[in-house]
């Protein structure tokens, strides 16, 4: 293994563990965020390189595996945390919580839709749910 790839491997390294490390500062500052969804992160192999190849079995060996060493990392997709979270009592008669999955759909003031799972809701002047 050269030189190049020593130091590519490194660096592929010190990058996904960056994005870990992004992911959890995250997750760390909306720990209180109402309705917030954790997230993880998976790391991936990028290249391998391969020194020998595996050998079939035997009658009397079970056969042998491949010997390969990695050449860099790159991060796999960052997965959502979707389970339901503890239910608190807030002694307000319009919050609302959904138990299991779903979503509230609610309106934004350009009329278009978005969806959230904060059931922190008010009336407003007209008596609508806001």
């Amino acid at each position: 293994m050269g030189l190049t790839s020593s130091l590519y491997t490194a660096l592929s390294g010190l990058n996904v563990n960056q994005l870990k490390l992004d992911v959890t500062g995250n997750n760390i500052a909306n720990v209180n965020t109402t309705a917030f969804k954790s997230s993880t992160v998976s790391f991936q192999s990028q290249f391998s390189q391969t020194f020998s190849f595996g050998s079939r079995p035997t009658d009397t060996t079970g056969g042998s595996n491949p010997t390969q060493i990695g050449l860099g990392a790159v991060s796999g997709p960052i997965q959502r945390n979707m389970e339901p979270g503890m239910f608190e009592t807030t002694g307000r008669t319009t919050d609302l919580a959904i138990e299991g999955n779903g979503w509230f759909i609610v309106e934004r003031s350009d009329g278009s839709q978005a969806y959230t799972r904060d059931g922190a809701f008010v009336l407003n002047g007209e008596n609508y749910l806001t």
